[in-house]
């Protein structure tokens, strides 16, 4: 019984960790804009991902610890958890950046 159980939670673990990530990249996502928001439009795509890793990192460790507690994350699934959540974090902040973009050249053009 204690087998199922184990597989059971790893396979809850597992096809739940996306939604984990984005609910936590949805939490960081204001705090890891207010440190890039100044530098990374200035950055390549590359050099923006890294930057906004770089800088984000502060921000996302401590929220996921949390959040893996929260959820019961396995102790192997959370290095793959810590690099969905990045990722989404990483999309986010790049998605927020062409927004802004565009709300910019709306307004010069107006």
């Amino acid at each position: 019984m204690r087998m199922f159980q184990e597989i059971k939670q790893r396979w809850t673990s597992h096809t739940s960790l996306p939604e984990i990530a984005g609910e936590v990249a949805d939490q960081c996502l204001e705090a890891v804009w207010q440190r890039v928001q100044h530098q990374v439009s200035t950055l390549s795509t590359a050099e923006a991902r890294g930057y906004i890793r770089a800088r984000g990192v502060a921000v996302v460790q401590p929220r996921l610890a949390s959040a893996s507690t929260e959820h019961d994350v396995l102790e192997q699934l959370r290095p793959q958890l810590y690099f969905l959540t990045v990722e989404a974090v990483i999309g986010r902040v790049q998605d927020r950046l062409r927004e802004h973009a565009r709300d910019s050249r709306w307004r010069h053009a107006a």
